[in-house]
C-alpha cells in the first residue's frame, strides 16, 4: 500500500506545483492508470530513418512529447497501444511515456505544420489515423483531419530531426513504417507478442480458500443504457458501487472477476479495494477490434460519455498483490455478424485475462464471451464453444489449479443449451447442485454469469442487488487442498 500513497501522492503533488507544465503534469495520473494494462504494445519504425519513434518528453512547452523517428532501442518511450473509437475504420496511438494519444498540430506552422505530438487527452479528429498496410510489415499512417500520410523528416537537423508530421500527399520512403510488437504489462520484458508468454510452473502451496466473486459493473454506458439510469460511470460512482456491493455480501472476497470494465476504472478499483482488509492488484485485458485491411487489432476505447477518456473497454481481474505474472488472452471471435436490422457489423473480439497467486498455486482467470443468438454476434453460438475451450486451456496451465469464469454469455446446459457442458464436465461450478448444471439467474431471468474450479464449492449465492448494473454478481467459496 505504502508504494501506491507513494505514486498517487506524487501526482497529486505534480498537479499542484509549478514547476512542470500542464501536459507532463497532467499525464502522471493517466501514465499510472494504465499501467497495468496487459494489451499488446508497439513501436513504430520508420524507413527512412532507420530508427523508432519517441515521445519527447523532457522537452517543454509546445515541444512537449512531440513524436521523432530517431531513437536505437525500444523502451518506455517508444512503447505505444493501439486504439479505435470506430470499430477499426481509424487507429489512434496512445503512448506510454506520456499516457496521451499521438495528435496532429494542424495549427502550427512553418516546420512544424501537421507536427505529432503524444499530448491528445481523449480520441478527437487529431487523434485518429488510417493505418494503410503496405505488405512485408509496412505500414502508412494518415490522418484524419486533413486526409495526409505522416513523414518521418528524415533532412531536418537538431531536435528536429526525425520529427514526425502529417503533411504529405503521397507514399515514399518517409511515410512507410514497421509495426514491430514491442511485449505487454504483467509478461516478461523479453516477450514481444501479447498473449504468448507461459507461466512460470507452480509451486508447492498450503490448503486455503479461495473467496472468488465476478460482477459485470456494465462500465461502457452512455446516456440509453439501462445501467445506472443511463447515466455514465465515472470512476467514483464505480468504486462507490463497488463497496457497497461487498458491504451486501455473504463473504468479503479475495479475487474479484470484473467484466465490461473501463480501463483507467481499474487503478482507482484497487485504491478502493485496498481500504479493506487486503493488498490487491487488479489488472486489465481490452477488447478490440480488426483493424480495416491490416490484420491488426486496436482496443476499443470506453464510450466518451462525459468528456473524460475513460480509456479502453474489457475485463479486469482484482487479486492479492502478491500476483506478478498475468496475461490477456485474445478468445477465437467471429469477424463480423449480421445484427437485428440485417446489417453487417464487426464483431467485438473477445479477451480472458489469467494471473497467477503463486502461494496457492492456482490461476484465476476473467473473461466475457462474445453475445449468442440470432442478431448478434455468435448466432450458432460456435464461437462461445471455441471461447470455452481456450479458456479452460489458458486456465490450466503449468501445474496451477484453475478457478476461471466471468460473463460467458450464455445458459447453462440444463436450460437447452450445450456450449457449457464440455466445462461443466470437467470442473465444478459454484451453483451446480445433484450434478445439475444449473444455478441461480444472473440477468435478465437467464443464468449467463458463473465461475468455475476442479474442486467442489462450500459455499455460492447470488447477490440479487443490482445497484449500478444489469448483472447480479454471484460469489463462490472453494477450498483449495494442500499440494
Amino acid at each position: 500500500m505504502f508504494r501506491r500513497v507513494l505514486s498517487w501522492a506524487a501526482a497529486f503533488a505534480a498537479i499542484l506545483g509549478v514547476a512542470l507544465a500542464f501536459a507532463p503534469t497532467a499525464s502522471a495520473a493517466d501514465t499510472e492508470a494504465i499501467a497495468k494494462s496487459a494489451g499488446q504494445k508497439w513501436a513504430l519504425k520508420s524507413e527512412a530513418t532507420g530508427k523508432y519513434v519517441s515521445t519527447e518528453i523532457k522537452d517543454g512547452d509546445n515541444q512537449w512529447a512531440k513524436l521523432r523517428a530517431r531513437s536505437d532501442t525500444i523502451g518506455a518511450w517508444e512503447r505505444f497501444t493501439l486504439h479505435t473509437d470506430d470499430e477499426g475504420r481509424t487507429v489512434s496511438l496512445r503512448f506510454e511515456a506520456s499516457g496521451y494519444f499521438a495528435s496532429t498540430e494542424i495549427e502550427d506552422g512553418g516546420a512544424h505544420d501537421g507536427m505529432l505530438r503524444a499530448r491528445g487527452a481523449k480520441i478527437g479528429g487529431w487523434e485518429r489515423f488510417t493505418l494503410g498496410s503496405l505488405g512485408d510489415g509496412k505500414y502508412t499512417l494518415k490522418g484524419q483531419t486533413e486526409g495526409l500520410y505522416v513523414s518521418a523528416e528524415k533532412d531536418a537537423t537538431g531536435d528536429d530531426y526525425g520529427l514526425l508530421r502529417a503533411r504529405s500527399g503521397s507514399v515514399g520512403s518517409w511515410e512507410r513504417f514497421t509495426l514491430v510488437k514491442a511485449g505487454a504489462a504483467g509478461i516478461p520484458a523479453d516477450t514481444t507478442d501479447a498473449g504468448s508468454a507461459v507461466p512460470p510452473l507452480a509451486g508447492p502451496a498450503a490448503a486455503s480458500t479461495a473467496r472468488v466473486m465476478s460482477w459485470n459493473v456494465c462500465g461502457n454506458i452512455n446516456t440509453v443504457s439501462p445501467c445506472n439510469g443511463g447515466r455514465p460511470i465515472g470512476k467514483d460512482a464505480l468504486t462507490a458501487g463497488l463497496k457497497d456491493r461487498l458491504a451486501k455480501a455473504a463473504s468479503y472476497p479475495d479475487v474479484i472477476f470484473l467484466q465490461e470494465i473501463c480501463e483507467k476504472h481499474a487503478k482507482p478499483v484497487e485504491l478502493a479495494l485496498e481500504e479493506g482488509p487486503y493488498q490487491w492488484d487488479v489488472r486489465f485485458a481490452p477488447i478490440n477490434y480488426n483493424v480495416d485491411g491490416t490484420g491488426l487489432k486496436a482496443q476499443k476505447e470506453c464510450m466518451d460519455a462525459d468528456g473524460y477518456d475513460r480509456g479502453a473497454y474489457g475485463v479486469a481481474i482484482a487479486v492479492p498483490d502478491e500476483n506478478a505474472w498475468y496475461q490477456a488472452y485474445d478468445l477465437p471471435s467471429p469477424a463480423t455478424y449480421v445484427n437485428k436490422d440485417g446489417v453487417t457489423r464487426k464483431a467485438e473480439q473477445r479477451t480472458a485475462v489469467c494471473a497467477t497467486v503463486p502461494s496457492r498455486a492456482a490461476m484465476f482467470c476473467a473473461a466475457h464471451f462474445s453475445t449468442g443468438g440470432k442478431g448478434w454476434d455468435d448466432p450458432e453460438r460456435t464461437w462461445q464453444k471455441k471461447q470455452a475451450a481456450t479458456l479452460m486451456e489458458k486456465a490450466g496451465q503449468r501445474g496451477y489449479r484453475p478457478v476461471f469464469g466471468g460473463d460467458l454469455n450464455v445458459s447453462p446446459p440444463a436450460r437447452g443449451l450445450d456450449v457449457l457442458t464440455p466445462v461443466y464436465d470437467r470442473y465444478q461450478e459454484c451453483a451446480e447442485k445433484n450434478g445439475v448444471y444449473d444455478g441461480p439467474n444472473t440477468k435478465d431471468g437467464e443464468k449467463i454469469d458463473y465461475i468455475f474450479s476442479p474442486f467442489q464449492f462450500s459455499a455460492c449465492s447470488v447477490e440479487t442487488y443490482v445497484g449500478l448494473s444489469d448483472h447480479f454478481s454471484i460469489h463462490g467459496s472453494v477450498p483449495l487442498p494442500a499440494r
